[in-house]
């Protein structure tokens, strides 16, 4: 079953521009995490944390053809849900380009692991820094055995050349 979902398990990143501009502002810590806090819009019971100097201004989960997920969070057995998250800056940028490492987990309610994979991106080379400002993680359950009333996504998508993290989890359910 673990060999089935690791191959109908696709994690997929789709990087697009995404024009958003921001002021830079000198800020205590305590004020600059406030700031992020509720600056940054998030939606079906994503959790959200960040390291380093990069900030998320939108995270929400959406099917393949981009509309979005109630905050019920369900979706059917085959039907795949995408992690979105915006980012507004903070990765560290050289020659244009962004080097982003993305893990993810998915379990069982019961924490039953199945999905561990530690680098979706080990194989792809470096990103445009525009494109690298739209983050999409896919995550599908293509068949289940046994009670499973939810799952658990466990992410973390990390800069590989600078000190940024974005790292959190969000529960879904498969009707």
């Amino acid at each position: 079953m673990k060999k089935i979902l690791l191959a109908l398990l696709a994690v997929n990143c789709i990087l697009s521009a995404c024009n958003n501009s921001t002021r830079t502002e000198t800020k205590s810590s305590s004020e600059k995490n406030n700031k992020k806090e509720s600056s940054t819009q998030v939606l079906n019971n994503i959790s959200v944390e960040t390291e380093g100097d990069v900030e998320v201004y939108r995270a929400f989960l959406s099917y393949e053809d981009g509309s979005m997920v109630s905050s019920s969070n369900k979706t059917a057995l085959g039907k795949p849900i995408y992690l979105n998250l915006n980012i507004t800056n903070g990765w560290k940028e050289e020659n244009g380009e962004v080097s982003l490492g993305a893990s993810e987990k998915i379990s069982t309610d019961n924490g039953t692991v199945i999905l561990e994979a530690p680098d979706l991106f080990s194989n792809t080379g470096a990103f445009k820094a525009n494109d690298a400002k739209f983050v999409r993680l896919k995550a599908v359950i293509n068949n289940m055995s046994g009670p499973i009333e939810y799952f658990v996504v466990d992410y973390k998508v990390w800069d590989k050349k600078g000190d940024g993290v974005v790292k959190g989890s969000y529960r879904f359910y498969v009707e």
